[in-house]
């Protein structure tokens, strides 16, 4: 017997700033439309404590041109001077954490954005649902 595990996309952003309210805008129109477990998470200390095994995370990310799936692996870390700093990358490493991760490029068309993650969210599900 084949034991399915339901997976949860994670979102992140700050919906008052444009250049950090992507994901949540984009997450929070495909919620409505795909039947998928969506989760804002408004803090990334919400992350310590959960099970996040067969979590997707999707978040804006500097440096890249298009929607794409991000390895966990080659995130980089920037340096800690506050708590302000704890940002996601460095959060994944303190707890071991190697989701699967859709970055969704900073400041891109929201429609853009919107379609080509629809496209790309049933590669990151394939062989979990």
């Amino acid at each position: 017997m084949k034991i399915i595990m339901k997976t949860k996309i994670l979102y992140f952003g700050n919906p008052y700033l444009k250049e950090d309210n992507l994901a949540v805008l984009v997450c929070r129109k495909l919620k409505k439309e795909l039947n998928i477990d969506f989760e804002e998470v408004k803090d990334t200390f919400q992350l310590i404590g959960k099970n996040q095994d067969n979590s997707i995370i999707i978040d804006v990310v500097q440096g890249i041109k298009k929607v794409q799936i991000i390895d966990s692996e080659t995130l980089q870390r920037g340096n800690i001077t506050s708590l302000h700093d704890f940002d996601l990358s460095f959060f994944l490493s303190l707890l071991k954490l190697k989701p699967r991760i859709l970055g969704i490029p900073q400041n891109y068309n929201e429609e853009k954005a919107i379609e080509e993650t629809r496209c790309l969210i049933p590669t990151l599900l394939s062989g979990n649902e």
